[in-house]
């Protein structure tokens, strides 16, 4: 019985060493942020999974590689900073893929993620023979959002959510039924078989890494400063390109390696923008996000805009044919994204070719217009289009004409 004892009292000291200190309060508030006890840090399994993501992270990283988490971990951080996720959601992506973009599982799992091709279709992901949203970092990582804050709402507790991310809810649901209980530590015992022995392990090196996460002096020796600050802005921009748009060309506009491009964008599987959709999102740097305003336009403009006021209730259907260009170009120039259409700035830039001008030499004003914009619409200055227009005031009237060509 004394032997028993001290045996029982060493039992924390053994842990320790094994693993990390479990009445450290940051990891106690870890386990918090995912609904779990803080007595499953005397766990002992916990605990070898610790110690062996920290070998782990000590010879390789958190991630695939370095270049991975230094695009990936703001990507993913400031996508989760806008949803009820806890920030430790991160290392589900971790534990997933390794942060791979292009990582795909000996099941046909792909992406960030790992969706198999059934949920990310039922979570809204394309998969056809041009694009895979599953390795769409942004579509998927929102799809992912979505996913684990439904599971949170079915089953009250962020674990769960995650372990039934991982085996199923059906099979949670039936693990909780026999068990009679979602206690943490009962669902994970490994001497039970309510739950997959994946699914407990792959619960652990989850909460496993998030404790790791608290070590400050372990991140800043392994050169992953990043992950202690949570507060990250997302460096990617969106921009819509037409219907089969090469990637290649937008990588020489942007003048970049078009294999940094790919990587932003690996969910499309043959360079190019699906065909069969008139505008389609594409992910570029940041800081290239005026270059790309400034230089690109689509093959069949020449590079001339107007600004246009718009009318309350006015459709790009509307402006498309009052300016004789196509609804995708404009979509293009002034990157309206999908279901934005009825909430239009006041002032869209429409892109026109030289050839529209020269078709009218009288303008008729619409409401809104005034002479600086209409001097605008054909490419001449405020001071050339009074000469032609000397009695005309600088507000226009519905129906006023203007000359604008001798």
């Amino acid at each position: 019985m004394k032997h028993l004892l001290v045996w029982i009292l060493l039992i924390p000291l053994s842990l320790s060493a094994a693993g990390f200190d479990p009445h450290d309060r940051k990891k106690i508030e870890v386990l918090s942020h995912f609904n779990i006890p803080a007595s499953y840090l005397n766990d002992p399994y916990l605990h070898d999974i610790y110690a062996q993501k920290k070998r782990e992270s000590a010879l390789q990283g958190f991630a695939d590689s370095s270049e991975n988490t230094d695009l990936f971990i703001p990507i993913l951080s400031s996508l989760i900073a806008q949803s009820d996720l806890p920030s430790e959601f991160l290392f589900v992506a971790m534990v997933e893929s390794q942060l791979r973009g292009g990582a795909t599982s000996a099941r046909g799992a792909a992406g960030l993620w790992q969706f198999m091709e059934s949920t990310g279709k039922l979570h809204g992901l394309k998969v056809n023979q041009f694009v895979d949203e599953r390795r769409d970092h942004v579509k998927s990582t929102r799809a992912a959002i979505a996913y684990l804050s439904s599971l949170k709402q079915q089953f009250g507790k962020w674990y769960l959510a995650l372990i039934a991310y991982n085996c199923g809810d059906g099979r949670l649901k039936r693990a909780i039924a026999k068990a009679g209980t979602t206690d943490i530590r009962i669902l994970t015992d490994p001497k039970q078989d309510y739950i997959p022995a994946e699914s407990k392990n792959y619960i652990r090196k989850v909460v496993a890494l998030a404790l790791l996460a608290t070590d400050e002096l372990f991140l800043s020796q392994i050169q992953y400063d990043s992950l202690i600050n949570t507060d990250q802005e997302n460096p990617l921009a969106t921009v819509y390109l037409p219907a089969g748009e090469n990637i290649d060309r937008i990588a020489a506009v942007l003048e970049m390696p078009k294999k940094n491009l790919v990587v932003l964008n690996t969910h499309l599987k043959k360079g190019v923008t699906p065909p069969n959709e008139q505008s389609y999102p594409i992910y570029i740097p940041k800081e290239k996000l005026d270059d790309f305003r400034q230089k690109f336009r689509t093959r069949d403009l020449k590079g001339y805009f107007v600004m246009h006021r718009v009318k309350s209730g006015e459709t790009l259907e509307q402006l498309s044919k009052r300016y004789d260009v196509p609804k995708s170009s404009i979509i293009m120039e002034n990157m309206i994204g999908e279901n934005e259409e009825r909430q239009l700035n006041r002032r869209v830039k429409i892109p026109i070719n030289k050839p529209f001008l020269k078709n009218s030499r009288i303008h008729t004003a619409v409401p809104g217009e005034t002479l600086v914009s209409v001097a605008q619409l054909y490419n001449l200055t405020l001071e050339q289009i009074k000469i032609k227009n000397p009695f005309v005031t600088n507000t226009l009237k519905e129906g006023e004409k203007i000359k604008v060509a001798d």
